[in-house]
C-alpha cells in the first residue's frame, strides 16, 4: 500500500487526546474516568503499519482431555487483491451495510451508536452498527486482545484514529476487505467469491456483491451453505441499503433480490482428524466468539485455544461404523443412502462424538448431524405426546381406544390419522401403545392433553418448533421444517437425566495466546419435568427395546446385553403425487439412550424423489444396529447400572382394558402390574368387563332354540365403536346377532322329566293331553331345545309320573319330528288305548307397527310392535310364546331379537332414516309347532 508522508507519530497529541475522551466517555454508557483512559494509551500496543497484521497465529483445539486434536491456521485461504480489482457494487455495498459515513468520518464517528439505534428501531432490525470499517479493520489487525472490553474499545478507537493518519481511505478500506471473514475458512473478499460462487472476485454480481457484504457481519448465521432464507433476507437488507444511498437504482435493486443465489460446491479439504465434529466445534466456536464480543476472524487468526467435549474413542469408534457399508443399505443408484449420528452426555450436555455424514463431502457445508432439518416421525411421541402427558397426570396404564377416528379443521379435509401398519388395536395402554408405535392413541393423548402443552413441552427439551407446528400432526413428528438428530439427542437426554434438560455443547472454554479465558461455556440447565415422569418415560421406552430374547417392541435390535436400554423408532412416509402407491420411507430415526449415554441416528436420503427414497428401511433396522454398534462400545468399559427409581414410584395391578383395578370378571391375561407416580394410581373398579348369556355353540346371543346356553365374560367399549373397520378386540365384545345356527327350522323344543332318578339320563316326559290323567309332576318338567339327532327317544318310566285315560285332540310328540306326531302304546297303561290325533299347530297372529321418538333409546327413535290373535283360535292346552325376527334390505340374515309371552315388543336398537322389516312367529312351547305372522315394513322416521 502507499503511505501518506507524514511523519509516524506514537502517541496523540494532549488536545485531540481529550478530545477523544471525551467522545469515548459520552460513547461508552458508564464509561471509565479520565485516569483509566490515559492507562489505557499508555498500555497501547506497539502500531507498526508498515508491517501489517499477523496473520499467521495458530488456533488449537483439544478434546476432553486436553490433548491436542487439531489446528487452524489463518493463512490456508487468503488471496489477497488490489483494490482496482474489487467492483465497485461490492464496495458500496459494504459501505451502506457496515459504516456508510466511512469516507467522512475521522476514524470513529460519535454520532454512530446513536444515529444507528434509530435506524434500527425505525426499520425493525440491526440495519447499521456502531463501529466504523476503520474501527474493524483496528480490532481484526492489529489487537491482540479480542475480548470486548471498555480497554478495548478504547484501544480500538486510538489506533483507527491512527490508521486514518497513516493511510488514505481507499487504502484503509483495501486492507478491511482482504482481511475480513467471510466463514468457511474464507478470509477476504477474493477467497470468499471463489468459496460462496467459484469465480473472481471482477466477475460478482451485484446480487453477489450484496449477499457477501451481508455474510460477513455473522457468517454462521447468514451463510446460504447454513441457512438459505437467511442469506436471502440479509442480502435484501443490504440492497435496500445501497437504495436509500443513492448507490443504485430501486429497479437494480429488485432485481437483484430476484436472482436466484448459485453457489459453489463447498469441498473444502481438511487437515485434521474428524472433520463433522471439528465442523461443528468452529461453528459452535464463531457463535460463542461473537456473542462473547471476540471477532469470528480471531477462531483463525487470534492463536486461540479451544478445549471441546470430544470423546475421541467414541468418535473413532463412530467414524469406523460409518465407514463400513455392510452397516447401510446397499442401493443400485450413485448416490448412497446419507446418515448422521449424534452422541452426548445427559447429564452434562457435552457432545461426545457426532457425524454428519457417510463421508465429509460437506455439499453445501452441510452438516447433518447439527444442520439436519428432517421430519422426526414416531420418534417425537415421547417427548411431545406421552412425557407431557405422565406430567399432565396420565400414567403408563391409561387407557385410549385405537380406532379410526377423524378430527374436523376449519377449512379442509379432516384429519383422519392411521396406523403404519392398517391395524387398529382397540383399547390399549400408553405403554402398550408407545411399545408398537400405533399412531392413533398418540394424536388421541395428544388432544386429551391439548397440543399447547404437548408443544410447550417439546419446546422445553429444546426442539425448534414453529409456531405452525402447533396442531395435532405434532404428535407424529408432522413438523414445518423439522429436527437435526443432536437436538433429539439431547431431548432424550432429559429422560435419563431424571427430568433435567442440558443445552448441549461441544466446547467448554476458550482462551488467547496468552491463556486469557475469552469464553467459559457453562451448562445451561432447566427442570423440564419431574423425576418421575422422566423414570416412567424411560421405563416405557425400555419395553420399545427390551429383548434377553423376549423382542418385544419395534426397537429390539438395539437392545445392548447387561444394560436398560430405552428408545423409540421413527419413520416418515413418503408424500406426494409421485409416490402414489409406492412403498417405501423417506426417513428413518432410532433415538435411544441408557442411563450414562443418550443417542441419536437419522437415515435417509438428501433429497428424496422418485429414484431415491427409502426401500424397506425402518427405525427399528439399519439405524438401530447403528446405535447399538456404537453405544455398546461407548459403554465396554463401564458397569452397568439400572434408571435410578424415585422414591414415589409404586407398583399396583391393574386391568389392561380400562386402567382401572381389575374386578371379579377380569380376566387373567388382562391383568397386568403397572408403575405408577404416588397418587396417580387408579382407586376405581373396573366396570369393562360384564356377563351376558350367549349359546355355547354359536358364540352369539341365544335364541329360543339353542340347546346349550352358557354364561360368558364380555368386554364392554367405554364409547361404542360403531364403524365398519376391524377392530382387533371387538372379538372380546358382547355379541350383538342373534344365534343362526338354532332356529325352529333347526330345532326342537320337547318337554324332559328331571326326577333324580334317572341319574342325568334325558328323558321326555309325560305330560297329560286333554282327557287323560297323571303323568310327570310340573316341578320336575323342564323344557329344552335339542338339535337333529340329539333329542331323546325314551319317555319317562317311574310308575307314579304314568298316564292314564285317553288322550282328546292332541298326541304325544315324537322327538325329532315338526310334522307329525304318532302316538306309542303305553306299557302303564293297563291295557287302556291311546289315541293318536293329528296335531293342531298355534294360531297366525296379525302384525302391526309404527315408529317415534324416545328420550330413552339409544339413537333417540324406536319401532312398536303389537300383534293380535284370535283367542278361540288357540286350542285347549297350548302354551305359546311369541319370536320376533327382524331383519334389513342391506342384510337378508333373520336374526331372532326377542322372546316374549305378551302380544306387544318394542325395539329400541334402531336407527333413524333406516328400513326395517319384522315377523313375529308363535311357537307351541309342547309341540314346538309353529305359525309364522305377515311380514312388514317400517321406516324409522325421527319424528
Amino acid at each position: 500500500m502507499a503511505k501518506k508522508t507524514k511523519k509516524q507519530k506514537r502517541k496523540l497529541n494532549i488536545f485531540r487526546v481529550f478530545v477523544l475522551v471525551f467522545l469515548l466517555v459520552t460513547f461508552i454508557v458508564g464509561g471509565a474516568g479520565v485516569g483509566f483512559v490515559m492507562g489505557v494509551i499508555r498500555n497501547l500496543p506497539d502500531y507498526k503499519p508498515q508491517e501489517g497484521p499477523d496473520w499467521n497465529l495458530t488456533t488449537f483445539v483439544f478434546d476432553s482431555q486436553a490433548a491436542k486434536v487439531a489446528e487452524l491456521h489463518g493463512s490456508e485461504n487468503r488471496v489477497p487483491v488490489n483494490f482496482e480489482r474489487i467492483p465497485q457494487d461490492l464496495k458500496d455495498a459494504f459501505v451502506a451495510i457496515e459504516d456508510n459515513a466511512f469516507y467522512d468520518h475521522f476514524g470513529v464517528n460519535p454520532m454512530a451508536i446513536a444515529r444507528a439505534l434509530w435506524v434500527n428501531m425505525q426499520k425493525g432490525y440491526k440495519a447499521q452498527g456502531g463501529s466504523t470499517i476503520t474501527q474493524q479493520l483496528a480490532k481484526n489487525a492489529f489487537l491482540k486482545n479480542p475480548k470486548k472490553t471498555y480497554k478495548r474499545k478504547i484501544q480500538e478507537a486510538l489506533l483507527a484514529i491512527q490508521l486514518e493518519r497513516t493511510y488514505t481511505k481507499d487504502e484503509i478500506f483495501n486492507f478491511y476487505l482482504n482481511t475480513i471473514y467471510f466463514g468457511h475458512g474464507a478470509n477476504g473478499v477474493q477467497a470468499a467469491a471463489q468459496t460462496y460462487f467459484g469465480k473472481n472476485i471482477e466477475d460478482l454480481t451485484l446480487a453477489e456483491s450484496a449477499l457477501l457484504a451481508g455474510v460477513a457481519n455473522v457468517p454462521g448465521r447468514y451463510s446460504p451453505f447454513i441457512n438459505m432464507e437467511e442469506a436471502k433476507n440479509r442480502r435484501a437488507i443490504v440492497l435496500n441499503e445501497m437504495v436509500e444511498l443513492d448507490m443504485i437504482s430501486n429497479q437494480d435493486s429488485e432485481q437483484a433480490k430476484k436472482e436466484p443465489i448459485k453457489l459453489a460446491d463447498l469441498q473444502q479439504k481438511r487437515t485434521y482428524k474428524y472433520p463433522y465434529f471439528m465442523d461443528h466445534v468452529i461453528a459452535e466456536a464463531e457463535r460463542l466468539l461473537k456473542e462473547n464480543g471476540v471477532e469470528e476472524m480471531q477462531l483463525y487468526t487470534g492463536g486461540l485455544k479451544i478445549y471441546t467435549t470430544l470423546n475421541t474413542d467414541i468418535q473413532e469408534k463412530i467414524e469406523e461404523v460409518y465407514k463400513n457399508r455392510d452397516n447401510f443399505p446397499q442401493v443400485n443408484t450413485e448416490e448412497p443412502v446419507q446418515s448422521a449420528m449424534a452422541l452426548v452426555d445427559p447429564h452434562t450436555g457435552a457432545v461426545q462424538g457426532l457425524i454428519g455424514g457417510r463421508e465429509h463431502v460437506t455439499k453445501r457445508g452441510l452438516n447433518r448431524a447439527t444442520q439436519l432439518k428432517r421430519q422426526p416421525g414416531s420418534s417425537i411421541k415421547p417427548v411431545a405426546v406421552y412425557a407431557p402427558a405422565l406430567e399432565s397426570g396420565l400414567s403408563p396404564a391409561t387407557v385410549v381406544d385405537d380406532v379410526p377416528v377423524s378430527y374436523p379443521i376449519p377449512n379442509q379435509e379432516n384429519y383422519e390419522p392411521g396406523n403404519y401398519d392398517g391395524r387398529y388395536r382397540g383399547l390399549i395402554t400408553m405403554r402398550e401403545a408407545v411399545r408398537w408405535s400405533v399412531n392413533i392413541p398418540a394424536v388421541k393423548f395428544l388432544d386429551q392433553i391439548g397440543v399447547t402443552t404437548g408443544y410447550d413441552f417439546a419446546k422445553d427439551l429444546g426442539l425448534p418448533l414453529l409456531k405452525t407446528d402447533r396442531n395435532l400432526s405434532l404428535a407424529l413428528g408432522g413438523l414445518t421444517k423439522g429436527v437435526s438428530p443432536l437436538d433429539m439427542a439431547s431431548a432424550y437426554g432429559a429422560f435419563a437425566n431424571k427430568g433435567v434438560y442440558i443445552k448441549p455443547y461441544a466446547i467448554t472454554m476458550i482462551t488467547d495466546s496468552d491463556g486469557n479465558v475469552l469464553v467459559e461455556n457453562k451448562p445451561q440447565k432447566r427442570i423440564a419435568m419431574s423425576e418421575s415422569t422422566a423414570y416412567l418415560m424411560s421405563n416405557i421406552l425400555t419395553t420399545v427395546v427390551k429383548d434377553a430374547q423376549g423382542r418385544t417392541g419395534t426397537g429390539w435390535r438395539a437392545a445392548i446385553p447387561g444394560w436398560p436400554v430405552a428408545g423409540k423408532t421413527g419413520t416418515t412416509q413418503l408424500t406426494g403425487s409421485e409416490f402414489r402407491n409406492v412403498a417405501g420411507n423417506k426417513d428413518a430415526w432410532f433415538a435411544g439412550f441408557t442411563p450414562e449415554l443418550a443417542a441419536v441416528v437419522w437415515l435417509g436420503y438428501d433429497v428424496t424423489d422418485k429414484d431415491h427414497y427409502l426401500k424397506q428401511v425402518y427405525g427399528g433396522k439399519y439405524p438401530a444396529l447403528i446405535w447399538k454398534a456404537v453405544m455398546e462400545a461407548a459403554l465396554k468399559d463401564v458397569e452397568p447400572k439400572p434408571f435410578e427409581k424415585p422414591g414415589n414410584i409404586i407398583q399396583v395391578a391393574v386391568d389392561s382394558k380400562s386402567g382401572l383395578l381389575p374386578s371379579e370378571l377380569t380376566p387373567d391375561k388382562f391383568i397386568r402390574t403397572e408403575l405408577f407416580a404416588r397418587g396417580t394410581e387408579p382407586q376405581k373398579v373396573s366396570d369393562t368387563w360384564v356377563e351376558a348369556e350367549v349359546c355355547a355353540e354359536s358364540g352369539k346371543l341365544p335364541s329360543p332354540f339353542c340347546p346349550d346356553v352358557i354364561t360368558g365374560v364380555f368386554l364392554k367399549r367405554p364409547i361404542p365403536y360403531t364403524g365398519n373397520k376391524k377392530v382387533e378386540d371387538a372379538e372380546l365384545q358382547v355379541p350383538t346377532e342373534v344365534c343362526d345356527v338354532h332356529t325352529n327350522s333347526t330345532t326342537v323344543l320337547l318337554s324332559t322329566c328331571d326326577d333324580p332318578r334317572h341319574e342325568g339320563k334325558m328323558v321326555l316326559a309325560n305330560i297329560p293331553a286333554p282327557g287323560q290323567e297323571g303323568g310327570c309332576p310340573e316341578e320336575l318338567i323342564v323344557q329344552r331345545v335339542f338339535s337333529p339327532g340329539t333329542a331323546p327317544n325314551n319317555y319317562c318310566d317311574i310308575p307314579e309320573h304314568q298316564l292314564s285315560g285317553s288322550a282328546v285332540g292332541r298326541p304325544r310328540p315324537v322327538p325329532g319330528n315338526n310334522d307329525t306326531y304318532p302316538g306309542r302304546a303305553d306299557d302303564n297303561s293297563q291295557g287302556k288305548e291311546n289315541d293318536q290325533p293329528t296335531q293342531v299347530p298355534p294360531a297366525e297372529p296379525t302384525l302391526f307397527g309404527s315408529s317415534a321418538k324416545s328420550e330413552d333409546a339409544p339413537n333417540g327413535v324406536n319401532v312398536s310392535l303389537e300383534w293380535k290373535v284370535e283367542s278361540d283360535e288357540i286350542s285347549a292346552g297350548q302354551d305359546v310364546v311369541y319370536s320376533i325376527e327382524r331383519w334389513t334390505d342391506s342384510s337378508s340374515n333373520k336374526y331372532n331379537i326377542a322372546l316374549t309371552t305378551e302380544t306387544n315388543w318394542i325395539d329400541e336398537k334402531v336407527s333413524s332414516s333406516d328400513v326395517y322389516y319384522y315377523r313375529v312367529t308363535t311357537i307351541d312351547v309342547n309341540t314346538s309347532l309353529t305359525s309364522k305372522s305377515n311380514i312388514i315394513k317400517i321406516h324409522v322416521q325421527n319424528n
